[in-house]
């Protein structure tokens, strides 16, 4: 049997979905807690929320942009790990499973390897958008009034 990938799949998956599990909740409690901060409650009182929710929602992103640096990362070191080594060719399975292989036949790389060369790709693309997401989604409440528009 030829060798496995030098990364395990959980390492590959984690790269790939943390990004996007780091945008899904910014931008929920970003709408719940805008809609709660910003309605007057009694006596001109907030209702539910915070007092400043533009500052809270960009240390919320902030926290969040990390994250998906730190999925980047993972995802970046999972595919040098995959570039520096030598993926098995098809010759190679075939051989361990006993067909035959013509010679003129090109050779394939293992699937295994070209999956997981696929996911670390995947990873650093889902990374690098959903932290851009973040980071543009962030602007707003940084530099604006979160409030002004909500009454």
């Amino acid at each position: 049997m030829p060798p496995a990938p030098p990364v395990t799949k959980g390492r590959l998956w984690l790269g790939i979905v943390t990004a996007p599990a780091a945008w899904a909740p910014t931008e929920l409690v970003g709408y719940v807690m805008v809609s709660r901060s910003c309605e007057p409650g009694w006596n001109g009182l907030s209702a539910h929320g915070v007092t400043r929710p533009g500052v809270v929602l960009t240390a919320i992103a902030v926290v969040m942009v990390l994250v998906s640096l730190g999925a980047l990362v993972i995802a970046a070191g999972s595919r040098r790990a995959l570039r520096d080594r030598e993926a098995p060719n098809d010759r190679a399975v075939r051989a361990s499973s006993g067909s035959q292989l013509p010679e003129d036949a090109p050779l394939a790389p293992d699937p295994r390897w070209t999956r997981a060369s696929f996911m670390a790709f995947a990873g650093i693309a889902s990374s690098a958008l959903c932290g851009l997401g973040i980071l543009f989604w962030s602007v707003p409440s940084f530099l604006l009034n979160v409030c002004s528009q909500v009454h």
